[in-house]
């Protein structure tokens, strides 16, 4: 039984839940306000940093277009993240043969990997490539917008 100071959350508000905390397991500091975790989600998932936070804070549920790459930088199963949305009910999942997304990979973990050693080159690195990313997911979602 809920009261009027305890009401039934909604179904943004029960996702929000879902993500912060899938946020904070994939290691986005999304609770410090100068820890920069929203605007690295935000980027890593091709959202807007305004998205991700009112996404966060249960406001909003986001586009469609954006669960594949939310679920990919959260590291969840994007049908889990479905029901988490209220999209598609639990019976139906079940359907949905599981595959596990694939991993993101850490580009300076992929730095050093394949040789780069200098703290700076890393960065650099780290820098280039989510700059690199990011124009590509523009890039697909202005095709599909103009599709």
């Amino acid at each position: 039984m809920t009261t009027e100071e305890d009401p039934v959350p909604t179904r943004a508000q029960r996702f929000g839940r879902y993500v912060s905390n899938a946020a904070r397991q994939a290691g986005y500091d999304i609770d410090s306000p100068r820890g920069g975790g929203k605007k690295a989600l935000a980027a890593d998932a091709g959202m807007a940093p305004a998205s991700v936070s009112r996404m966060l804070a249960g406001q909003t549920i986001p586009d469609p277009m954006f669960f594949e790459s939310l679920a990919q930088a959260l590291h969840v199963n994007v049908g889990r993240m479905l029901v988490e949305a209220g999209v598609i009910s639990e019976e139906s999942l079940r359907g949905i043969p599981e595959k596990d997304p694939k991993p993101s990979l850490d580009p300076r973990e992929v730095a050093l990997q394949i040789g780069i050693t200098s703290p700076e080159m890393i960065e650099a690195f780290a820098t280039m490539t989510k700059a690199l990313v990011q124009r590509d997911r523009d890039a697909s979602q202005e095709a599909r917008r103009s599709a």
